[in-house]
């Protein structure tokens, strides 16, 4: 190959070369404008969390396996279905909810909320899922624990799909549970019915709009479990993640 040849080859190869980084700084820009956005998105998200919305944290696994599925005790093993509250130490959901009374105007069906039990019930929350809405006519088919179409659910009369697993729902507790609601109650469950103390305990039956605190929206992060300087338990050491929406 002669001394002229090389040359030529050298400079098409140069040529190339700079082609592919003249595509790559175009790109740049683009790049750029994508990770801005994500970081607007991210940072609007969490201001909206904190600005609009209220944290609560979840104790207790009525609501096994929609929240707490991860739960674990101080240990590291994992709470389970039957594990009963938290503990001091314990890694536990810990998510966001609307508490402005628009919010809780349009509650629909199946929506979880955050929910105080009696008038003079001031410290403790539970959280439900919202199973029957005011005025409707609710009943759960008793058939007996574990039995095929024990707990079905009938809403004025008519069979309404549950979005629980089959396995959680007849295993549950449905002794005469059927009401006429008033305009202002809601029936209140929780989807790990075995372990759920809720409208269907004869202490509790439907719950006054009134006692509804708010609508959870999302679980946002896990908190590890402590005692407050009052005494009380809380949440610290919040290990933020993606919102997984409810």
């Amino acid at each position: 190959m002669k001394k002229k040849d090389v040359l030529v080859e050298n400079n098409e190869e140069t040529q190339e070369l700079h082609k592919k980084k003249r595509k790559f700084r175009d790109f740049i820009p683009l790049i750029v404008i994508i990770v801005s956005l994500l970081l607007i998105a991210v940072e609007g998200v969490l201001y909206y969390q904190r600005s609009y919305l209220t944290p609560f944290w979840v104790n207790g696994q009525s609501m096994y396996p929609t929240l707490n599925e991860e739960a674990t005790f101080p240990n590291g093993q994992k709470i389970g279905k039957e594990g009963g509250s938290a503990t001091v130490g314990s890694i536990v959901d810990y998510g966001v909810m609307d508490e402005h009374q628009g919010a809780i105007d349009k509650l629909k069906r199946f929506d979880i909320v955050i929910t105080k039990y009696l008038s003079n019930d001031t410290d403790s929350s539970k959280i439900k899922r919202v199973v029957g809405l005011p005025g409707e006519t609710v009943e759960f088919k008793n058939t007996g624990s574990g039995n095929k179409n024990n707990g079905d659910l009938y809403i004025n009369g008519k069979l309404v799909e549950q979005p629980l697993k089959s396995e959680y729902v007849v295993n549950g507790s449905y002794q005469n549970c059927k009401w006429v609601l008033k305009n202002n109650e809601y029936i209140v469950c929780g989807d790990n019915r075995n372990h759920s103390y809720d409208s269907r305990n004869s202490g509790v039956g439907p719950i006054s709009k009134d006692k509804i605190k708010g609508k959870a929206i999302a679980i946002c992060g896990k908190a590890e479990v402590y005692v407050t300087d009052s005494g009380k338990l809380g949440v610290k050491n919040i290990d933020y993640f993606w919102p997984r929406y409810l």
